[in-house]
């Protein structure tokens, strides 16, 4: 991750994002400029956040102008007086995990005549913070939902966490995680197993008639944590697809992770996967 560097882009400002698409045959603007009548102009500018490990995310946010602002940065846009534009305006973009930056006054400058304007913000307000603090690096990524070309550390609860590799794209479908990419496919759900039902037990009550079907299984214990895979291959629609079954459990709770693949010399990314559950009691 050292020096890694992300560029995310949001797509429209939210208010916008609301509209059927209908509504949004109104709206004019470009990849730079928005505006409706009646919710009012944006403009898009760059927020840079620097992460743990060297690493930075640049998101381009919009930032709700007035109509005389928003004319006058389209009228200079392409012109020398580009790089004296300053605006003032308002945030207009929720951007996770920082809760309360929608809506954030801030101020836009120009600091270099070939990119867009770099947000700044007001003394003492949370994009003062975001701007300026060191975060999290797997905290800030794992919020991003589109394929990454890192791996990064996924929340599936409080407490479960597991490793979202490179390329996949997480989706969350009915009580459980789900991580897509090509030819791989991760789905993760957590379950409640009865308090005095050992972490053996939970997994062995949950495997069914997996260990008759495996062609291969492991298992390890890591603290009160206890770890087991089993891994077969299945036809589906004809085609041969390979499958691991892991477990992680713990008194009172397990997570399940199947890694269905297409390759099969992709058991050791399957098998990492499993491993690379955590539990972290109190987060």
């Amino acid at each position: 991750m050292d020096g890694v560097e992300f560029d995310i882009r949001s797509e429209l400002p939210d208010a916008l994002l609301t509209l059927s698409p209908e509504q949004r045959e109104s709206v004019w603007g470009n990849k730079d400029f928005q505006r409706l009548e009646g919710v009012g102009g944006f403009l898009r500018c760059l927020m840079p956040v620097h992460l743990t490990g060297g690493a930075s995310v640049t998101y381009s946010v919009w930032l709700k102008l007035d109509d005389d602002q928003l004319r006058h940065a389209l009228n200079v846009w392409t012109e020398p007086g580009y790089v004296d534009l300053n605006l003032r305006g308002e945030v207009a973009n929720a951007v996770k995990p920082w809760a309360g930056l929608l809506g954030e006054v801030a101020r836009a400058e120009v600091r270099d005549a070939k990119s867009l304007p770099y947000l700044v913000a007001e003394e003492g307000s949370l994009l003062a913070r975001v701007l300026t603090e060191v975060w999290d690096r797997d905290d800030v990524l794992s919020r991003i939902w589109h394929p990454l070309p890192v791996p990064v550390r996924q929340q599936i609860t409080p407490t479960w966490s597991i490793e979202r590799t490179a390329g996949l794209r997480p989706r969350e479908i009915s009580n459980a995680v789900r991580f897509i990419g090509p030819g791989r496919t991760v789905h993760v759900e957590t379950f409640t197993v009865p308090a005095d039902h050992c972490p053996d037990v939970a997994i062995t009550n949950m495997s069914g008639g997996l260990p008759e079907r495996c062609a291969g299984e492991d298992s390890e214990h890591d603290g009160e944590l206890v770890r087991r895979a089993f891994w077969l291959t299945a036809t589906v629609d004809g085609k041969p697809q390979h499958e691991l079954y892991g477990y992680a459990a713990i008194p009172g709770g397990l997570l399940g992770v199947t890694c269905m693949y297409d390759d099969s010399a992709d058991l050791a990314w399957a098998q990492n996967v499993w491993r690379s559950v955590r539990h972290e009691a109190g987060r």
